[in-house]
Formats: structure tokens, sequence, C-alpha cells
């Protein structure tokens, strides 16, 4: 019975193990098979993601990946293989998406901050196009007023002249007599002084300054230089020129307020100095312009002539490239009426000279032809380069129109009704337009021409003095006839004015797909 006992232990014991071997054997064989088809699986989906095209991103240049470290172990490839997978350059992820998408809202931040890059292309080109007649508009307005405003000075100015000097008569004979000076229309008033000295001022620089220069040695000397010589002068000239255009009209405003209200100061006489000294020196520069213009208009090579127009264009490269707003562009637009006006009145100048001298139909031609050349390069060039200013600061043509009703404003003494100056004042301060010079500028060619014109036969006193009052009474008849056109024209303008917005002098509308 033990034997037996044994016997049937040792069986069961050998059962167990056999039946212990299956399970582990069982357990092997369902983890090989996982093993198998997850690796068939993956190898499957390397075989689609392989047949797609990979995705095209940039990537950021501020975040790129960090190197691995020199002591990790090398990334096993997907066989199983142990080898290190190189990365392929067209794959990317998220990441650089995301950090493409902030790079791209920086730089558009970045290029709102420094330009205006809202607008619209074809509002700015039809802007663009319209600019020439929008200028031509303004600076023809701007050059009557400026012709008004020079035959104020050669018309009414007299008439004040005499009107203060009979004043000024009146007080000392009644102050003789120690009788009251009464109120009224009558009374000498210290504002009478004031045209008193301007007639002065123009008086003594025609005495002291341009009657002694003789024309035809100052001709002769720009004659012969050379061209290198001649182009220095005229930039000298026009730089000098507008440095004293910018300060006349504060010497004259200032002279005005010493004689006013501090006619006993001793403000008054450096007052009086100061726009002597300003009147000699501008007249003389423009005297030599004047000269400058004469020679290259009876050039025959007509060298100088084409280094003036040239200036023209040359003006074009020191404006165009510069950013501006409304009052810098005005101060553009104010130069260009004044030198619209002084070339007129050059080449009118220079026309009665050599009528003065004999000039048969031949030459009236030629000269006419090359006023032509001349006054269509300088429209030429104003439509250039206020076309290119407006383009590149985004100004509206609709721009012009308001600084026309800024100078019909000032022309119609909106602003200024308690000034006992002419109505003109205002405007010619705002342009900047040199009066007395170009009056005695005017003053000098005109003595010319008369004695060119009556070298051979002298006429008689009397004749002188009719041919100057005849003359006189024609400017007089144009000088109100141009002030009440203007007149009826700046009231028209402020009448039919719009109301003012901002927003129209900019082109900052957005295109519209």
């Amino acid at each position: 019975d033990q034997q037996l006992g044994q016997a049937n232990t040792m069986d069961s014991n050998r059962q167990a193990s056999h039946n212990h071997v299956e399970t582990n054997r069982n357990d092997d064989e369902k983890n090989n098979n996982k093993y198998v088809d997850k690796h068939t699986d993956q190898k499957h989906n390397e075989d689609i993601s392989a047949t797609k095209p990979p995705p095209i991103t940039t990537t950021s240049p501020d975040k790129t990946a960090a190197p691995s470290s020199s002591n990790s172990p090398p990334k096993r490839s997907s066989n199983g293989s142990g080898k290190a997978s190189s990365s392929s350059p067209f794959s990317f992820n998220q990441n650089t998406i995301s950090n493409d998408t902030s790079m791209k809202s920086k730089w558009l931040d970045y290029l709102n901050s420094v330009q205006e890059s809202n607008y619209d292309t074809d509002k700015q080109m039809e802007e663009f196009v319209k600019v020439p007649s929008a200028v031509e508009a303004l600076l023809s307005f701007g050059f009557w007023i400026c012709v008004d405003s020079f035959l104020y000075t050669l018309a009414i100015l007299p008439i004040r002249f005499v009107w203060s000097c009979l004043l000024l008569i009146r007080f000392a004979f009644l102050r003789l007599f120690n009788s009251h000076v009464a109120d009224g229309p009558f009374r000498f008033h210290r504002r009478h002084s004031y045209q008193l000295i301007q007639v002065s001022i123009i008086y003594s620089i025609y005495k002291y300054v341009f009657k002694p220069i003789d024309i035809s040695i100052i001709y002769h000397w720009i004659r012969v230089q050379s061209m290198v010589k001649l182009y220095l002068i005229i930039a000298i000239i026009e730089v000098f020129d507008r440095l004293m255009c910018s300060l006349g009209q504060d010497c004259l405003d200032s002279l005005y307020w010493n004689t006013t209200r501090r006619p006993r100061s001793s403000r008054l006489i450096v007052s009086i100095l100061v726009v002597l000294t300003y009147t000699a020196v501008h007249s003389f520069l423009l005297f030599i312009h004047v000269a400058t213009m004469n020679v290259a208009m009876n050039s025959d090579d007509q060298a100088l002539l084409s280094l003036l127009i040239g200036g023209n264009f040359a003006e074009i490269k020191s404006t165009v490239f510069k950013k501006y707003n409304k009052a810098g562009l005005f101060k553009i637009t104010a130069t260009d009426i004044c030198e619209r006006f002084k070339l007129a009145l050059f080449l009118l100048l220079v026309l009665t000279l050599n009528l003065s001298q004999g000039m048969d139909k031949k030459m009236i031609y030629k000269y006419m032809h090359m006023c032509g050349i001349v006054w269509c390069a300088e429209w030429l060039s104003d439509w250039i380069k206020h076309a290119f200013i407006t383009k590149a600061n985004y100004i509206a043509s609709g721009v012009y129109s308001e600084y026309g009703l800024l100078l019909a404003g000032d022309y119609s003494g909106f602003g200024h009704e308690g000034e006992n100056l002419d109505h003109s004042h205002a405007v010619v301060k705002r342009l900047g337009l040199a009066q007395i010079p170009l009056v005695c500028i005017c003053a000098k060619y005109l003595k010319e021409a008369y004695k060119y014109g009556t070298y051979e036969r002298q006429p008689q006193s009397w004749m002188i003095i009719a041919g100057v009052f005849t003359l006189w009474s024609i400017l007089l008849i144009c000088k109100l006839s141009l002030g009440s056109f203007l007149h009826r024209i700046s009231t028209r303008k402020l009448e039919a004015a719009p109301e003012f917005s901002k927003s129209s002098t900019k082109i900052s509308d957005k295109k519209k797909n």
C-alpha cells in the first residue's frame, strides 16, 4: 500500500508539470502572434504614408529644433535594423505651422507701422491723373492774385502816398499854429507813415543801388562767363531768392508794427534799416536773374536757355523723394505760384527792353517761340512734381481745392478785419511774394527801355508827364477790374465750399475685391 501511494503521487506531479508547460507554450504562441500582427500593421501604415506627398510649409528661422545629445542612443528604424534614420527635409510638424503664423502676424504689424498698406490702387491712380488739372487751376488763381497785388503797389500805393503827404502837411500846419487837430477822415494817423516809408524805400533803392548800374556792362559780363560759372550763379540766386522771400514779408510786418505801435522807439530805426538792407540785397539778386534771362533769350546757341530750363527739372529731384504733409505741400505750391509770376514779369521786362532797342518781326517770333518753350517746361515740371509728391504721400487731389479756399478767404479779408493794410496783404504774406524788390526791378528796366527808346529823339516834358499819367491810369483800371473779378471768384469759391473732412485728403479706402 505504501508503494502504491508513492506511485500515485509521482503521477499527479508529472501531470501538473505537463499542464504547466503546455500553458506557457500557449502564452508564447499568443505573444508571437500579437507581435507579428503589430509588425504587419506598422509595415502597412508605413507603406501607405510613403505614397502620400509631404506637406509644404516654411520653418521658423528663430525656432529650430534643438540638437540631440551626443550620449543619446540612435533612433531605431521601424524595421528594427538598429540604424539611425535621418530626418527628411519635407517632414514638418504642427509647431512649425504655428510659428509661421506668428511670424506673419509680426511682419504685418511692422508693415502697417511703417506705411499705409490699405489704400486703393485704382483710387490712387485716379487721383494721380487728376492732379495736373487741380494744380493748374490753383496756380492760375494764385497767379492772378499776385498780379493784383503787384498792380496795387504800382497803382494804389502812389495814391495812398500822395494822400498821406497831404494829411501830413495839414497836420504840420495845424501844429504850427497851435490849432486843435480834430478826429476824422482827414486826421494824420500812424498807419499813414507806413505808406510814406514804403515809397521812400523804393525810391532810395532805385536811386542809390540801381541807377549807378549799367545794364549793358552786366549783360556782357554774364555773356562771357563759362557755363559752369553761370550754373553756379543761377543756383545761388534761386537759393537766396527763396530765403529772401521768406524773410521779406516778416521784415515789412515788423516795420508796420513799430510804425503804428512804437513810432518814437529806436526799434523803428532798426526796422527801417533792416528793410532797406533786405530790399537792396533781394533786388540785386533779382536784377542779376533778369539779366541772365536776357542773355539766355538773346543767345543763338540756346545753351544758357537749356540751363535755365534744366533747373526746373532739377527741382523735381530735390522735392519728390521727401515726405510732406498738407502744410508742407502748400509751401511748395505757394513757391510755385510766386515763381510763375516772376517768370512772366521777367519775360515781359526782357521783351520791353528788346523792343526799345529794335526788334523786327522775325526776332519777335523767335522770342515768342522761346517764351513758349520756357512756359511749357515750367508747366510740365510743376505737373510732374506735384503728381508724384501726392502719389508718394497718399494725398488726394482735393487738397488743392482746399488751398484755393484758403487763398480766397485771405483775399476776401476774412479773419483780418482789424488790419488797416490793403486787402491783399494777408494773401501776399501767405504766398511770400516780394512786392517792393519787384517794383524796384520794374522801375530800373522801364527806365532803361525809355532811355533806349528815346535815344535819337528826346520828348518834351509835357509828353513825358502825359505818358506817365496815361500808363498809371491804365494800370489803375486794370487793378480795379482784376480786383473786382477776383473778389467775385473768391466769393463763389467760398459759397460753393463743401464741409471740410480730414478723410477727404487721404487715400485710405480699402480695395474692394
